[in-house]
């Protein structure tokens, strides 16, 4: 039998494949040539011998990847360019229903070759795309804490179960029997499905939308959070309730029994295993690999085995990933390993592959109908719609009684209403089951496509999450009196850092008679979880068997809290990604209406402070983001001081104040002043004095610094109690920035701690020739000179700036 001027056997031996002039019979040689022998094959064999690279399977399987990735990128790096916050996986998705247009095109085109190549043999980028699928279902569950249902309030329970049940309602009185009978156009199953779907919240794709959105971390994230857990939880049990009552008796029980046995399994075996996989690892130190190779193996037969349970099969894995332990080292492990490469590069092919179904004709031919209110993509429209905007009115009622703003109830419910991956998912299973007819799936990818790229941009709009911490008064140590209330955030990245942070306590400040009230939060780098944890250790204790956050710090601060009895200290554990920390340390600053917030710096030095032990670009990078729009003053202290306890010896501790003028200057200065109040502090005022006055503060500015060093200085003559707590004046007059580093270097063994504005002497010849060599530009120059390798007897230093971040001067 022949093909033009070749044989079938030939077509075997060179292509490795051959389909009858039939089209009856297929035959492929095994093994299945995978590759080529070069790309000049076509060109070095006989002309009726060899195929075309992309038409062997590793070729074009890289021909696939490398069109969808940059596409999908150009896509979202164009939105991004105009500022339109549309998630990346709807990037892909749109990727996907651009190139969905190209089998229109000529067979003979190229992209027509590689995309839908017209033979029988397995496509692989199809298979490695419904990998990802599992795998993405998988780590999805992996990320998901359970604990959030335990901590959610009574309202998001409320608002859960009202978003789905209540457009589920609506839609059953205005369909009516529509949804046993069906239409003109779609069956009662397909009623009942676009119903059902769009009247659930995904909780996996709600947390994707709000960590796109960047608004995770907020108060009314978590809020939104908590709402979708106990949304998808309801949908489930409707789910089942459906299945039950639509299907015969006889097939729902062997499901349900199924499910059933599956989850007691996994709750009863599998859990109990993978808690003991963790308890038997030692601490900081991974799980062992063929661990972590079993449990993927277990996911994608979880996937096989509720498949042939007839039910949606990408409910195993994800079950499965909700028992493995979340956190460090098993949860954490996974996500890292495979959470990039799933979602980087394999995803987006199963997320292109669907849109390629979309039918551009028959939905111009559809449009057309719809303007005589007929056609299947109206019947599709009409349930899409009013189940849509009852879900919006309906969702947007109980945060509203709750005293929730208007526009927060209202954007709330459009993230509810949001649709993405998990419906397009379970759509695709209904097109698979035969449920679904494929010009109706047209019609709901098409919506969620519209729903997934419109409603992330409206949200975008009307929720402006920056006001959030805008402050209205002026919170910083300059405004307030001495011996009244001070409210200080401590930051804690490392247990490193808590010897510095308690010693700097100890050592600066009056704890004998305080109202000092230090809230220390511990800052934890955001693994293996999908939604960030603010855990209050005054409200929230440890259970036995659970996960203990913090609890080096606990330990210490209780030690301190049980000395220094006269302070108050509250502590808290924030779990969140680095890239919004910050967001974490101003929302608990501007909640207990903190004063100052003292971060710790990056680096950390040797006992003997002569070698950098840790250098975290990270936590250097969120100290950044705090300084930037922080509501009160920051203080960045780098501790180089050996360890010795106050409570053990009594020295006197010499604290340098460095002033050249401006805010910054002033409100190290007011610190300075608190300080004074440890009768085992000595404080010195270090003015420098530029040559010229270029660059120096007039006006206001000039009379507020006048009055600042007046009020520090009155205490030379009203010495406390009669100690010897008085302030030493020095000044000192220099010409550029040598003369500073001089003065500087000259007293660098006399003091204990040196207290420096960041801004301080910008602009001025105080700090002229030395900007060019800062090295880190958030503790300001003469800071950065302070922490300088060529700096000796390095002491601890506290660069401080007011407060900036404030909505009334």
């Amino acid at each position: 039998m022949d093909f033009g001027n070749t044989t079938f056997w030939d077509e075997i031996t060179s292509h490795g494949y051959s389909i009858t002039e039939d089209g009856t019979t297929f035959c492929e040689k095994q093994p299945i040539i995978v590759n080529s022998i070069g790309v000049w094959e076509k060109f070095l064999l006989p002309s009726r011998v060899g195929m075309v690279i992309w038409e062997y399977s590793l070729p074009q399987l890289e021909a696939v990847i490398v069109i969808v990735l940059c596409l999908w990128n150009f896509i979202y790096f164009l939105l991004k360019k105009i500022r339109l916050p549309v998630p990346r996986i709807t990037s892909m998705m749109l990727a996907g229903a651009a190139l969905s247009q190209t089998s229109l095109l000529p067979n003979d085109w190229l992209v027509q070759r590689i995309f839908f190549p017209d033979d029988l043999r397995p496509k692989v980028p199809d298979t490695l795309g419904a990998f990802a699928f599992v795998f993405y279902w998988f780590l999805e569950g992996v990320k998901i804490d359970v604990g959030v249902i335990r901590r959610t309030g009574s309202k998001a329970v409320i608002t859960g179960i009202v978003t789905v049940l209540f457009p589920i309602f609506t839609a059953n009185i205005v369909f009516g029997s529509l949804r046993e009978t069906g239409g003109k156009n779609l069956t009662g199953v397909e009623y009942r499905t676009m119903i059902f779907m769009q009247s659930i919240s995904a909780f996996t794709g709600i947390s994707r939308l709000i960590r796109d959105l960047k608004i995770d971390h907020s108060e009314f994230g978590r809020i939104v959070l908590s709402t979708a857990m106990v949304a998808d939880a309801t949908g489930v049990c409707i789910n089942i309730v459906a299945i039950f009552a639509w299907s015969d008796w006889r097939v729902s029980s062997f499901q349900g029994i199924g499910v059933l046995g599956y989850v007691m399994v996994l709750v009863w075996i599998f859990r109990p295993l993978m808690l003991l996989v963790v308890k038997h690892t030692p601490e900081e130190r991974p799980v062992k690999e063929y661990f972590i190779y079993i449990i993927i193996i277990l996911s994608f037969f979880s996937f096989q085995y509720l498949k042939m349970l007839h039910f949606f099969p990408a409910i195993g894995p994800f079950l499965l990933g909700l028992c493995v332990p979340h956190g460090p080292p098993l949860g954490s492990a996974l996500v890292q390993k495979f959470e990039s490469f799933n979602t980087g590069i394999l995803l987006p092919l199963f997320l292109f592959f669907p849109m390629l179904q979309i039918d551009g004709p028959w939905l111009v031919e559809e449009v057309k109908k719809l303007r005589h209110y007929d056609g299947q993509m109206y019947e599709a429209l009409t349930i899409i719609v009013v189940v849509s905007a009852s879900k919006i009115f309906f969702t947007t009622i109980p945060p509203l009684l709750a005293k929730m703003p208007l526009t927060d109830s209202f954007v709330m419910s459009l993230i509810l209403s949001n649709k993405g991956f998990v419906e397009m998912c379970y759509f695709m299973y209904a097109v698979e089951k035969q449920t679904l007819q494929a010009k109706s799936f047209t019609t709901v990818a098409l919506m969620i496509l519209f729903s997934s790229t419109v409603l992330p941009v409206v949200i975008h709009y009307l929720y402006d999450g920056s006001k959030r911490f805008i402050c209205f008064q002026k919170r910083n140590l300059m405004s307030l009196k001495l011996g009244s209330e001070m409210k200080i955030l401590m930051c804690i990245h490392k247990s490193d850092h808590i010897a510095g942070v308690i010693n700097f306590l100890e050592q600066y400040f009056p704890l004998e008679d305080s109202t000092l009230n230090c809230y220390v939060l511990n800052l934890i780098e955001l693994v293996g979880l999908d939604n960030p944890l603010f855990i209050s250790h005054q409200m929230q204790k440890a259970e036995p068997g659970h996960r203990s956050y913090s609890t080096n710090v606990l330990i210490a601060f209780d030690t301190f809290k049980h000395y220094w009895k006269s302070i108050s200290v509250e502590l808290f554990t924030s779990i969140s990604n680095p890239k919004y920390m910050h967001q974490e340390i101003y929302s608990l600053a501007l909640d207990k209406q903190a004063s100052f917030i003292m971060l710790p710096f990056h680096k950390i030095w040797s006992l003997d402070q002569t070698t950098v032990v840790s250098d975290d670009v990270i936590r250097r990078k969120v100290n950044i983001n705090v300084l930037s729009q922080a509501p009160c003053s920051v203080g960045v202290l780098v501790h180089r001081q050996k360890i010795v306890s106050a409570q053990k010896r009594k020295p006197i501790f010499k604290v340098c104040a460095i002033f050249v003028g401006g805010k910054d200057d002033r409100e190290a200065l007011a610190i300075g002043k608190h300080m004074m109040r440890n009768q085992k502090v000595r404080l010195t005022v270090l003015k420098l004095i530029p040559g010229t006055t270029v660059g120096m503060t007039t006006g206001w500015d000039q009379m507020l610094d006048t009055g600042e060093l007046k009020e520090t200085l009155r205490n030379n003559n009203t010495p406390l109690e009669g100690e010897q707590n008085f302030v030493e004046y020095l000044e000192e007059t220099v010409d550029d920035g040598s003369d500073t580093s001089r003065i500087l270097l000259s007293i660098a063994s006399t003091f204990d701690l040196f207290v420096v504005g960041r801004s301080s002497g910008m602009g001025t010849d105080v700090t002229r020739a030395l900007v060019e060599w800062t090295e880190f530009d958030e503790l300001g120059v003469i800071g950065d000179l302070l922490v300088s390798s060529d700096f000796p007897q390095r002491g601890s230093v506290l660069v401080v700036q007011q407060q900036q971040n404030v909505a009334c001067r």
